[in-house]
């Protein structure tokens, strides 16, 4: 039975060992600066992206067109019948909808093979552990809708917590929790997520300067991490690897993840919320 194809997206930053690994097909989102077309993580890599974050004078993001996805799924379909697909929160960004549009249109010329596509209901490495163990489970020899429910079983229990520099991305754009205007009219910089399976980005806490909120970040995540069961772990990174190093130094420290990343956000996703710290983690079941 040949294997069950993966396809995500940027946002869920994944290294490149993982996506040769697993045969992962990743759509890249667009993004626009200062008036030209970039593909994240294809034309702009975040090594480049932060090199020149401060001439940044436009900045803005669309989903890929229908037809990135059809590339995507063409290419799983030469060898696989079924495809197995999840993207980045429906509630954040139309890729999902672009991605079903790609899905119905391919069907349709090939009816042979099945496309399914599950809204992953969070973003950055949470969104990427769920693609993780979809593709572990493909290569497992585990049937189209056995994925499907892996990917249902990790959804719930997926997180990431976010320290950011300043709100004044996630405002232009409309994603910052409703209670950051206020946050960022007195400089409180509030730690935002996606912790409640809402699909939504929620503010989670605040802190004052990179220390406390690196602390801070450390304290938030030990509600959702079950005492006892294994945990996960991918510590993000934007335009200080260094205090990157020294979060997951942190995380380690307390959590000791038997399975630990340390990736950067993508230039679709450093653009959006601008410098960050960032933790994505699961505990096991």
């Amino acid at each position: 039975m040949p294997r069950v194809g993966i396809v995500t997206d940027t946002v869920a930053c994944l290294t490149q060992e993982d996506i040769q690994k697993y045969d992962i097909q990743v759509v890249p989102i667009l993004l626009h600066i200062n008036g030209r077309l970039y593909h994240d993580m294809t034309d702009i890599t975040p090594e480049e992206f932060w090199k020149t974050a401060s001439d940044v004078k436009e900045f803005s993001t669309a989903a890929p067109a229908p037809a990135d996805f059809i590339k995507a799924f063409d290419k799983l379909g030469r060898t696989t019948d079924s495809i197995a697909c999840t993207f980045v929160s429906k509630a954040l960004s139309a890729t999902w909808e672009s991605a079903v549009q790609a899905r119905d249109l391919f069907v349709k010329d090939h009816p042979e093979i099945k496309v399914e596509i599950i809204d992953s209901r969070t973003a950055s490495g949470a969104e990427g552990f769920i693609v993780l163990e979809m593709a572990r489970a493909a290569e497992a020899g585990k049937n189209l809708s056995e994925v499907l429910q892996v990917a249902q079983d990790m959804i719930p229990r997926v997180r990431y917590v976010t320290a950011l520099d300043t709100l004044k991305h996630l405002i232009k754009i409309g994603r910052a929790p409703k209670t950051a205007y206020m946050g960022e009219l007195f400089q409180v910089k509030p730690i935002i997520g996606m912790v409640n399976n809402t699909g939504e980005v929620e503010n989670i806490g605040r802190a004052r300067g990179t220390d406390k909120a690196m602390q801070k970040m450390v304290e938030l995540m030990e509600p959702y991490i079950d005492p006892g069961k294994p945990v996960h772990i991918n510590v993000h990174y934007s335009s200080s690897p260094e205090n990157g190093e020294l979060l997951k130094t942190m995380v380690v420290e307390k959590y000791k993840p038997v399975e630990l990343y340390y990736t950067p956000f993508s230039p679709v996703m450093g653009g959006a919320v601008g410098p960050v710290l960032s933790v994505s983690f699961y505990s096991e079941k």
